[in-house]
């Protein structure tokens, strides 16, 4: 009874709908999960409680008259983390401890960390969130009013993003889960793709980074619309630049990075004379050996995906100054390449 009187943040009830509706449209079903410190029962009686898939949450142990008489679950910010790891292998109970320890393969875990997103608005949500963050998957800090305690958990690189409690369409957490979305299932579309197998791209076929320019050993290309389309999967080493529309303050420089077909990482590149509301994409050749030294980068790779040869040669390539702070002062830098 006391769930149905709890009070929601703005546009909460009308989310669901709204996101598994887009999600399906890029080929993906969402499924919904509460890890909760909260009491289960209380969830159970919520007016949403019917769009998660599994409620984990803190419960207790009844009579046969239906008084609670003992904690059966207790769930705190540190055995949060475990319930990620059910998720994960696809343990919808609360008590196969067996199971949960048991040995599986990342390719055959139900649900990839990278393929989560966590929403978590206190103090017992940190250990899950920054877990999920190392492992791939993006964590959104939510707050109501005062953000100071979730800008701090941004700071301290512990999440991928803070937002304002509003699920409202077109709200900031919406168009973070929609873009996240977007990733997903361009990294689903990627793997049937997949063209080479890992000898096709081992590093006996990579140059080093200063001889790749006279040898084009490399191929790159730039994807300027916003269709998936790949071609020349067939060339060794081949890189595409694929436009990815975020905008940051006005700057728009974004690219989803593949080698050989696959997902490797994310890549912001900038004109040093860039101008706000346009993409770096329309400012570039379509394919080139290398930037000239007009554009920088800063890139981020996708976890063991690539060999250090190969993310060396594209540190090369597309001018990153991920490791130099000597454009710090640049506004595009600020606000975009390396935008906390």
């Amino acid at each position: 009874e006391h769930g149905k009187t709890v009070k929601y943040f703005n546009g909460v009830e009308e989310f669901f709908k709204r996101i598994n509706n887009y999600a399906a449209q890029k080929g993906i079903l969402i499924e919904h999960y509460i890890v909760s410190s909260g009491t289960k029962e209380m969830i159970d009686g919520t007016t949403i409680a019917n769009n998660f898939k599994n409620i984990y949450a803190s419960s207790f142990m009844y009579d046969g008259y239906g008084k609670p008489t003992w904690p059966a679950l207790a769930i705190n910010y540190t055995t949060k983390t475990q319930y990620l790891y059910r998720i994960n292998k696809g343990i919808l109970n609360a008590w196969d401890n067996k199971l949960i320890n048991k040995y599986i393969p990342e390719n055959e875990r139900r649900i990839l960390f990278e393929n989560m997103i966590y929403i978590g608005d206190g103090e017992t949500d940190v250990p899950a969130m920054k877990l999920l963050k190392t492992n791939g998957g993006t964590s959104i800090a939510v707050y109501d009013e005062k953000k100071d305690t979730a800008k701090t958990l941004l700071e301290q690189n512990r999440v991928n993003y803070i937002a304002k409690a509003d699920y409202a369409d077109g709200s900031e957490i919406d168009t973070i889960i929609k873009s996240t979305i977007d990733r997903i299932s361009l990294n689903l579309i990627n793997g049937k793709l997949q063209t080479f197998n890992k000898e096709n791209t081992s590093s006996t076929n990579i140059k080093k980074p200063n001889n790749q320019v006279k040898d084009k050993q490399y191929y790159l290309s730039v994807l300027k619309t916003t269709g998936f389309k790949l071609k020349d999967t067939d060339k060794t080493n081949k890189i595409y630049l694929k436009k990815y529309s975020w905008d940051d303050h006005g700057y728009q420089t974004s690219f989803y990075i593949w080698n050989n077909g696959n997902y490797i990482g994310v890549a912001k590149i900038a004109k040093l004379s860039q101008n706000k509301n346009e993409h770096t994409a329309d400012l570039m050749e379509d394919s080139f050996d290398k930037l000239d030294d007009s554009f920088i980068s800063v890139i981020r790779f996708k976890k063991d995906e690539i060999d250090e040869d190969t993310k060396e040669a594209l540190r090369f390539l597309l001018n990153d100054i991920g490791s130099t702070s000597e454009y710090d002062n640049n506004e595009i830098v600020k606000k975009s390449l390396k935008r906390n």
